[in-house]
């Protein structure tokens, strides 16, 4: 397998996590050691992330004129709304509006760390291989980017039963991808090795894009909750869940809202439950990762995917300042420039295009819905205010 010469991140500490999987070893041979922190999100803000612009002030609920024209443009990239805005009345689903999850969710960072994640994940060269061999990445590439984000969205902000549902329909399609990667090693999509992976570089990648660029940047306790909400979630993807059971149980349902129903994901390490946690993961991860040529075809789509022109035109300021907040040695690994004076110009460039877009469009459309209907009273029909 052709493979780049740089891993992400060194592992630090004397030894694995406690309780986390052993993993075989690193793909690629000769990577250079790094000193750099894995970056999940930093201590404080960065300054001008404070600074809530005056855009983002000037028109709270959007501008009428240009708002439906740009959320059909997000909509042709991301897909239609993903759940039922009209669906059980007064069911918060899994997180709930006062969750961290909705918080960081909510914010137009979060499309920022939706392409950051994408990014890191393909350096992982087993995810990549069931992506090649399994996925219709290269023939639909924009339909597998929607129907990722549809299961996000869902599981966020959908009821417990739409949450419950798409994470069943996502295990069934991991049932099926296995197989073999170039060099000869075994790869499952529903290895919780694999899963814990895609989980935490999502994880790590909207809260650094939320320190970056979020209006109202989430501070420490948010976003430890954030890394938690989100591990409950992934936790339900692992194969050792009875979702059927679990639908079934009304007790077990409030346990798992409340971040109290033991996941095996969760109890055995796999998965962090904070941004110390989740620092420690990615660290751990590092070995493993390089891009080989799998990775390297999902890097060229993200790098330049088949979008309109004017839809392009928007696009490339949230792919620069996503690769802006990847770490130095991810940004080598992917070919990308490390200049500070450049990623410096790309943050500015990314937040001014998020502070025009959450004045055109205004609050998130998805979480104004999610949170109406978690409002309603159960005994209110479809659409009442």
């Amino acid at each position: 397998m052709a493979c780049s010469s740089a891993a992400a991140w060194g592992r630090t500490g004397s030894g694995p996590r406690p309780g986390a999987p052993t993993r075989d070893a690193a793909p690629c041979d000769g990577a250079p050691a790094s000193n750099e922190a894995p970056i999940a999100t930093p201590t404080t803000p960065d300054t001008d992330a404070r600074r809530r612009s005056l855009l983002d002030r000037a028109a709270p609920h959007g501008v009428p004129v240009l708002r439906d024209g740009v959320r059909g443009a997000l909509g042709r990239v991301f897909g239609g709304p993903p759940f039922d805005p009209d669906g059980d009345a007064g069911d918060a689903g899994l997180f709930g509006p006062a969750s961290a999850s909705w918080r960081v969710l909510g914010d137009a960072a979060a499309i920022v760390g939706g392409v950051r994640a994408l990014l890191l994940q393909l350096t992982h060269p087993l995810a990549m291989a069931g992506v090649a061999e399994h996925s219709a990445f290269r023939d639909d590439a924009l339909g597998r980017l929607q129907r990722t984000s549809g299961y996000v969205t869902t599981l966020a902000l959908g009821t417990t039963s739409e949450a419950l549902a798409v994470t069943r329909a996502v295990r069934t399609v991991h049932r099926t991808v296995r197989g073999r990667a170039r060099d000869g090693r075994a790869y499952a999509a529903d290895d919780p090795h694999l899963l814990a992976w895609v989980s935490v570089a999502m994880t790590a990648s909207m809260l650094a894009s939320d320190a970056a660029y979020a209006a109202s940047p989430a501070d420490a306790a948010t976003r430890d909750r954030f890394v938690a909400e989100q591990s409950r979630g992934a936790a339900l993807l692992d194969p050792r869940v009875d979702l059927t059971a679990l639908s079934a149980d009304a007790d077990a349902l409030v346990a798992l809202r409340a971040g109290e129903l033991p996941l095996p994901m969760i109890t055995d390490g796999s998965l962090p439950t904070s941004v110390p946690d989740l620092d420690a993961a990615l660290a751990w991860y590092g070995p493993e990762l390089g891009v080989d040529d799998e990775g390297r075809a999902a890097l060229r789509f993200l790098l330049w995917p088949p979008l309109p022109p004017a839809t392009r035109l928007g696009y490339l300021p949230i792919l620069t300042g996503a690769l802006a907040t990847l770490p130095r040695d991810v940004r080598h690994v992917l070919g990308v420039p490390r200049s500070w004076t450049l990623s410096a110009a790309a943050r500015v460039s990314t937040r001014t295009t998020l502070s025009l877009l959450r004045a055109v469009v205004g609050p998130s459309p998805a979480i104004t819905a999610a949170t109406a209907r978690a409002q309603r009273d159960p005994g209110d029909g479809p659409g009442a205010p």
